[in-house]
C-alpha cells in the first residue's frame, strides 16, 4: 500500500513538473505585432488594381521615462501592404514586420467604398477563411478609402481601436446613429437570398473651430445599404434612425427626436423602443406593417411649461413625426431598390406558398408593395420638476 502511494506521489510531482514548463505553442508577447484594426481598399497604382490592406498595430516597445520610470500611455503604428490579390497584400504587409502578426485582438474590419461595391463577397471569404479570423468582430463601411479612417486620432480613449470599440458597444446604439454588426452576422446576411442588408457606416469627424481636440477623430452615423452584395447607397441622419427604430430594439436608448405642435417645438426623449413588422397578402399582393412602439420623456420644449394636460396633443405629435422619418426610410430604400427591412424574409417565414410565386419577381413587388406605418407613442413624464419659469 505504502509503495502505491509512493508511486502516485511521484507521478504528481513529476506532472507539476512538466506543467511549470508552460505551454507548449506559447509566444513572447514582445514577439507578437498584435493588429487592433484592419482596413481593406481597392486602389490604383500605375493603372494597375491593387488590394490594399491597412492595419492599427499597439507599440510594444515600452519607452523609459525619466528617472527609468516606465511610461503606460498605449500608442498604436499604422501599416499598409498592396498586392494584386488578397494574400499578396497581406503577405506584403507582415514581411515588414519583425514578428508575428496577430489579429485576436482586432476589434473592427473596415471596408472601403470600392471593396463594398466591388468586391465585397471576395473580402468576405477570404476573411473568414483565415485560421485566425475572428467571427465576433465589428464590420463597418466608409465613404472613399477606409485607410483614411485609421489616420484619424482618438479624443477620449487612449488608442483609435479603443474609441471605435467603445462607440460600436455602447454610443451608437443608445443614440439611434447605427445598429451593431459582427462579421458572424454580416455573412449570413450575405448569403441570404430573401434580403437585402445594411452595414454601420463610419466616417471621419473634422474638428470645428474652437473644439479643443485632435484635428480629426472618427463618428459612427448612418448606414451602407447592400443590395446583392453590392453597396448601393447611404442611409443619412433621419433615415438611419428611422431604420433603427423599425427594425432595431436598442439597449437603454437615449434616442433625441425633435418634434413641433403649432409654435411648440420640444424634445422627446426616446428611452424604450421596439420595432416589428408583419405582412399579408390581399389581392395576391404583398402588404407590410411597420409597428413601433416609442417610451419617452419630455425634458425640453420651447415653452416654459408642458403638463399631463398637452399629452394627448404631444403624442400625436411625436407619433406623426416617427411615422415620417420611416418613410424617409422606406423612400430611400426603394431608391435604391434594396429590401433592408427584411420584408421578403418575412414573407417566406410566415407565406411560404405564397412567396414561392412571388420570389423570382421579388423586386417589382416591393416597388409597389402596400406599406403602413403605426405608431404608438407615450410620454412617460414630462421631465423632473412639475414647476417652470415663469419669465
Amino acid at each position: 500500500m505504502k509503495k502505491k502511494a509512493h508511486g502516485l506521489l511521484v507521478i504528481s510531482l513529476l506532472a507539476s513538473v512538466l506543467l511549470m514548463n508552460g505551454c507548449w505553442d506559447s509566444r513572447e508577447v514582445e514577439d507578437l505585432a498584435v493588429s487592433t484594426l484592419v482596413a481593406w481598399d481597392r486602389v490604383t497604382v500605375e493603372g494597375k488594381d491593387l488590394w490594399q490592406i491597412s492595419t492599427r498595430i499597439l507599440d510594444l516597445r515600452v519607452p523609459q521615462g525619466s528617472g527609468g520610470k516606465k511610461d503606460s500611455s498605449a500608442r498604436e503604428l499604422l501599416l499598409k501592404g498592396t498586392g494584386i490579390t488578397i494574400q499578396d497584400a497581406f503577405n506584403n504587409l507582415v514581411k515588414r514586420l519583425p514578428a508575428t502578426d496577430f489579429v485576436e485582438h482586432n476589434v473592427a474590419i473596415i471596408i472601403g467604398e470600392r471593396v463594398a461595391r466591388e468586391e465585397l463577397p471576395n473580402i468576405m471569404s477570404a476573411d473568414l477563411r483565415l485560421p485566425f479570423s475572428r467571427i465576433s468582430v465589428d464590420m463597418f463601411v466608409c465613404e472613399g478609402e477606409a485607410y483614411k479612417i485609421l489616420q484619424a486620432e482618438p479624443e477620449l480613449s487612449s488608442t483609435l481601436s479603443k474609441e471605435v470599440r467603445k462607440i460600436a458597444d455602447k454610443t451608437m446604439e443608445e443614440s439611434g446613429a447605427a445598429l451593431k454588426m459582427t462579421a458572424l452576422d454580416f455573412s449570413k446576411q450575405l448569403i441570404r437570398k430573401d434580403r437585402d442588408t445594411v452595414l454601420p457606416r463610419i466616417r471621419i469627424y473634422s474638428k470645428q473651430e474652437g473644439e479643443e481636440s485632435v484635428e480629426t477623430s472618427v463618428e459612427i452615423q448612418g448606414f451602407g445599404v447592400i443590395r446583392d452584395s453590392e453597396l448601393v447607397g447611404w442611409l443619412e441622419d433621419e433615415e438611419a434612425l428611422g431604420y433603427v427604430l423599425s427594425v432595431g430594439r436598442p439597449t437603454n436608448p437615449e434616442i433625441p427626436l425633435a418634434v413641433t405642435v403649432g409654435d411648440v417645438l420640444f424634445s422627446f426623449y426616446m428611452t424604450n423602443t421596439k420595432g416589428q413588422i408583419s405582412s399579408g397578402l390581399v389581392e395576391g399582393k404583398p402588404k407590410f406593417t411597420i409597428h413601433i412602439k416609442a417610451d419617452g420623456v419630455v425634458h425640453e420644449a420651447s415653452v416654459p411649461m408642458l403638463n399631463e394636460e398637452d399629452r394627448p396633443v404631444l403624442e400625436k405629435a411625436i407619433e406623426e413625426k416617427i411615422i415620417d422619418v420611416v418613410w424617409k426610410t422606406v423612400a430611400k430604400a426603394r431608391e435604391c431598390d434594396a429590401d433592408i427591412f427584411g420584408f421578403n424574409e418575412h414573407l417566406h417565414r410566415y407565406h411560404l406558398k405564397e412567396w414561392k410565386t412571388i420570389a423570382p419577381e421579388w423586386r417589382s413587388y416591393f416597388r409597389d408593395a402596400e406599406i403602413e406605418v403605426e405608431v404608438d407613442a407615450e410620454i412617460k413624464a414630462f421631465g423632473t420638476s412639475n414647476t417652470g419659469f415663469d419669465f
